[in-house]
């Protein structure tokens, strides 16, 4: 009888074994995979903020692109308008000095 006991208890102490080994296994594991998806997470989490500070980047030197090729069209319009003005000008002054000296004579 204290044989079959002392059976019963080593395999009561080797299946207690057994399950502690097994926790600390399934432990391990869930630990494993919580640092991977962690580390999946800032991975992914930083390939973000990097598309996002590109695309910024690329949207502020689109603006600015757009902003100098506008700047450059105010100016060639800026600078027709005061071309045909002058134009208008001497030509008018043409006109009137024609006129007072067709006047005058």
């Amino acid at each position: 009888m204290k044989e079959i006991i002392d059976q019963i208890i080593e395999i009561d102490s080797l299946a207690f074994d057994n399950k502690t080994k097994n926790e600390q296994l399934l432990l391990k594991k869930k630990q494993e995979y919580e640092k991977t998806i962690q580390d999946y997470r800032i991975e992914k989490l930083n390939d973000a903020k990097n598309k996002a500070q590109q695309l910024a980047e690329e949207t502020e030197s689109f603006i600015h692109e757009n902003e100098l090729a506008q700047e450059s069209k105010i100016l060639k319009i800026s600078e027709e308008i005061e071309r045909l003005y002058k134009k208008s000008e001497k030509d008018l002054v043409e006109k009137i000095f024609n006129k007072l000296f067709v006047l005058e004579g």
